[in-house]
């Protein structure tokens, strides 16, 4: 059978099963499972063991848990709000005020966390209920909370950098460094929209922000020291190659449960509550996996990967255009699945096709990442979109709406990355490693 009936096969399969409400983690182990059976290779489900074994039995993976155990605490234990506190003290009287709180808490706590949904619930759900009562522009409010958000795809630790490395066998730490200057970028991008935004229309913003002085906003750094430190060693100690990714997953636990300790949020009950959650969620990606390599390994196995490398090396398409076509697939995608379920979806497919083709895979990995950024607010089924329509209960059109220039600044952040690839490389080029 030819190469083109079998892919279009296989994914009619798959994007079937979706359809049917399968978890994307079945739905790809089935479809790998079901191919295999259909090529007649009955030999090769013997090898499936082995397969799933070496899948999940990674030193790199280990960090997942642990970062989503750090981030969970810290939702969990409630002190996200020092964070919200600090931050909105030290802002003052800045143009936008608590909006430029909003970006910021979101920047810092996706620098923690490692994920967006939990970056964007738990500022969020401090922010709403605040800024709402103080007479901001909802509107506003809820762009800043989406936008932000999603930099816990972007900004170190992230999960689904660390999803990528595992699959491409790449730094995971590079990959996270190679992250922070198109996520400072972002932050900048936002803090400046607001500050047009509210320079141009004083009415989003009410007249009555509070000033603080010099010695208020000094002391409001004993609300945030913590989380200094805490980011300070999740990135400091993988920048200076002290800590693999895993270790400063599992010190900057142990600084959180110190910091719940200190505010006198550390208890059973929320222990066990993040567990349960990063307990529940690890489960969830490591079954992705599985079944994302189950996948990879019948498309190896078919020959389509090399059937591909051989149908684009013959159209002999430049790297932009390659690019330019992959983007394109994934805001479609954006549009219809989860972030992660379109890295373990495409991958397989178009890896083999991005290292023929030399293109660097720490810069390739970054793009790809401010693409799911981008899916966490792409209607219908952006993540950020449904977190915000429950803390805020605002309609669903208006959060899009507020979202949408957001959607276009992570747009020209993913252009000045592939322009000038230096700003997603020069960080891992003079990592201490």
């Amino acid at each position: 059978m030819d190469w083109q009936i079998l892919f279009i096969l296989y994914v009619g399969m798959l994007f079937f099963l979706l359809a049917m409400r399968l978890e994307i983690a079945f739905a790809l182990g089935t479809v790998g499972i079901l191919g295999l059976v259909l090529l007649g290779r009955f030999d090769m489900l013997n090898s499936l063991g082995i397969l799933v074994w070496n899948t999940t039995n990674s030193f790199v993976l280990t960090c997942i848990p642990l970062f989503l155990f750090m981030g969970e605490m810290l939702l969990q234990g409630g002190i996200s709000d020092k964070l919200y506190s600090g931050l909105s003290k030290i802002i003052g009287r800045f143009p936008g005020s608590l909006l430029q709180t909003n970006v910021l808490s979101c920047a810092a706590f996706a620098a923690i966390s490692g994920s967006s949904v939990a970056t964007a619930a738990a500022i969020g759900s401090v922010a709403v209920p605040q800024l709402t009562k103080r007479g901001y522009n909802k509107g506003m409010i809820l762009g800043s909370l989406g936008g932000g958000g999603a930099l816990g795809m972007l900004i170190p630790p992230s999960i689904p950098m660390i999803v990528y490395g595992a699959m491409v066998n790449e730094s995971v730490a590079k990959l996270f460094m190679a992250g922070l200057i198109p996520g400072i970028i972002a932050v900048i991008f936002f803090v400046s929209y607001i500050i047009i935004r509210v320079v141009i229309n004083k009415d989003l913003v009410p007249e009555d922000v509070k000033g603080y002085s010099f010695i208020e906003k000094i002391k409001a750094f004993s609300e945030i020291y913590q989380f200094i430190i805490l980011i300070m060693i999740v990135l400091g100690g993988i920048y200076l190659g002290v800590m693999t990714p895993t270790e400063s997953a599992a010190v900057g636990s142990i600084w959180v449960m110190i910091m719940l300790v200190f505010y006198k949020k550390l208890n059973l009950a929320v222990i066990k509550k993040s567990l349960e959650r990063a307990v529940k969620t690890s489960c969830m990606i490591f079954f992705i996996i599985i079944g994302a390599n189950v996948f990879t390994f019948l498309i190896a196995k078919s020959g389509i990967n090399h059937s591909l490398m051989d149908w684009v090396i013959s159209i002999n398409p430049s790297q932009l255009e390659l690019l330019l076509i992959i983007f394109v697939i994934y805001l479609i995608l954006g549009c219809l699945i989860d972030g992660l379920s379109m890295i373990f979806l495409t991958l397989p497919i178009i890896m083999p096709v991005i290292r023929q083709m030399g293109i660097n895979l720490i810069w390739f990995g970054v793009m790809l990442n401010i693409l799911v950024e981008i899916a966490q607010i792409t209607p219908p089924l952006g993540l950020n979109l449904f977190i915000l329509h429950g803390i805020s209960k605002s309609p669903m059109e208006d959060i899009i709406k507020s979202c949408f220039p957001y959607f276009l600044m992570y747009l020209i952040v993913l252009i000045l990355v592939y322009l000038f690839p230096i700003l997603s490389l020069w960080i891992p080029l003079n990592m201490m490693v």
